[in-house]
């Protein structure tokens, strides 16, 4: 697609709309072939990268975030068309990815080692780049989840391969010639980084196995996660896969305030985010009262077209993803799950659903990547603790309490990556460490961290003559 400086226009897939199916653009299915030659051509200019001054990659990172800020609005409009995603939240990500860029700006400022005395001289540490980063995208943060990956790996003097999701590419092409402009102006060499569509089992594939990628960094579902795994062979991998994420609410809490996190966190992107709440457990004496609250806000909650201001509910990606997530709810409602509001499926948009379940029903095991919040009652935090941790994914969970002493209990003893305390599992900050055990992923995102894994540590030992 972006290989070495030219473009490859070739019109082999159509990205349609998810909301009316509409045409919006191509882009071309690279062969594996292709996409070993892109990824040799990277691999040449690792050395360039590795010397190319802090100060350079300060400002190329900025540049990008500049030229995101001026054409904020456009990127947004591509986002929420190639996504289905509303208006609103397509701009806020936006910004997010505009801070990931000014915070891998910063960061590649900071890239300090240490000093280590030992008798007759010393030990000094440096943080020197992994090499080609091969970044694999999912559809849907088509933007900001791209900069999670690419500005760390830019900051640390890596290249980059980059193969987003067929599904929501098209943000990536944009931002690509945003990249593209950056480097002409800096001078720098354009071999450092690589766009590449097509299909993950071709690209996202051979970047996996390829030898010359020295790091792979995914977001996406586990089966694919389990599969790079397999195949990357002596090489780095992170991982950031799913999760059942629970929120846990306890009587002593501010049940409108839990409530109203609840509804915005779980339809947020129509249920399609990561760290979305999986399933809330709620201390029986207020399981009415927040029920009550999940359903008057709920029902504000305006479906139609993504481009429209007032929307908060859009299409899920594809008509298949509408099919699973009606499924998975008709499963649950024969699994005794009592439809509480919503359940109807138009197209590809799941009307926001609510239901009452117990621990037992397939809602609290899955994924379910759709607007669809369970509710579970609870006798009290020992139980919610037990059924939160019966699961095999461990991303992110959310604990509402007003009792800090049983929030740093509770906090210690569920089996998750992050704990958000009076907030919900979908808090994510760019600069804090974030990803998931078990099931749900490897290593660590977040600015800082992201960047310590795109590197090798050097040890240099200096004994006095």
């Amino acid at each position: 697609m972006f290989i070495n400086g030219k473009w490859i226009t070739r019109k082999d897939f159509e990205i349609r709309n998810p909301y009316d199916s509409t045409i919006i653009g191509a882009i071309p299915l690279l062969s594996r072939e292709e996409t070993k030659h892109a990824i040799a051509i990277a691999s040449k200019n690792k050395i360039f990268m590795k010397n190319l001054p802090i100060n350079k990659r300060y400002k190329l990172l900025m540049g990008i975030a500049n030229k995101l800020n001026s054409q904020k609005h456009a990127f947004a409009k591509i986002i929420s068309m190639d996504v289905g995603k509303p208006i609103k939240q397509s701009l806020s990500e936006v910004d997010k990815t505009i801070n990931e860029f000014e915070l891998s700006a910063f960061y590649s400022k900071e890239m300090r080692g240490e000093t280590i005395p030992i008798d007759n001289g010393i030990i000094l540490t440096k943080k020197e780049p992994i090499g080609v980063v091969g970044a694999i995208t999912p559809f849907n943060f088509p933007l900001s989840l791209i900069s999670h990956k690419i500005g760390p790996a830019i900051a640390a003097g890596n290249c980059v391969v980059l193969h987003p999701s067929p599904k929501a590419p098209l943000a990536a092409v944009e931002l690509t010639k945003l990249i593209e402009e950056t480097l002409n102006e800096l001078n720098i060499e354009l071999g450092v980084f690589t766009l590449l569509t097509g299909k993950g089992e071709v690209v996202g594939d051979e970047i996996s196995k390829n030898e010359k990628i020295n790091m792979v960094s995914f977001t996406g579902s586990n089966i694919v996660g389990e599969s790079i795994i397999k195949n990357a062979g002596i090489k780095k991998v992170s991982l950031e896969l799913g999760g059942n994420n629970p929120m846990i609410v306890l009587k002593d809490s501010n049940i409108e305030k839990a409530a109203i996190s609840a509804v915005f966190s779980k339809f947020l992107n129509s249920g399609q985010v990561c760290i979305s709440v999986g399933v809330v457990f709620i201390e029986e004496p207020k399981a009415d009262e927040f029920i009550k609250y999940v359903l008057e806000n709920v029902k504000k909650l305006i479906i139609g077209n993504p481009l429209e201001d007032k929307t908060n509910i859009g299409p899920l990606i594809t008509k298949e993803s509408a099919e699973r997530v009606e499924t998975i709810i008709r499963e649950s409602i024969e699994s005794n799950g009592k439809l509480l509001f919503g359940g109807e499926c138009e197209g590809n948009t799941i009307y926001p659903t609510v239901l009452e379940i117990t621990s037992n029903n397939i809602l609290s095991k899955i994924e379910v990547f759709g607007p669809v919040l369970p509710i579970v009652r609870v006798s009290n935090a020992d139980e919610a603790i037990k059924y939160a941790n019966n699961t095999e994914y461990g991303l992110q969970a959310g604990i509402y309490t007003n009792d800090i002493n049983k929030a740093m209990e509770l906090s210690m003893e569920l089996e998750y990556g992050g704990v958000m305390i009076n907030n919900s599992p979908t808090f994510r900050q760019d600069n804090m460490p974030f990803g998931g055990i078990k099931k749900s992923g490897l290593r660590r995102e977040g600015t800082k961290y992201t960047i310590d894994e795109m590197t090798e540590l050097k040890t240099i030992v200096i004994h006095n003559a």
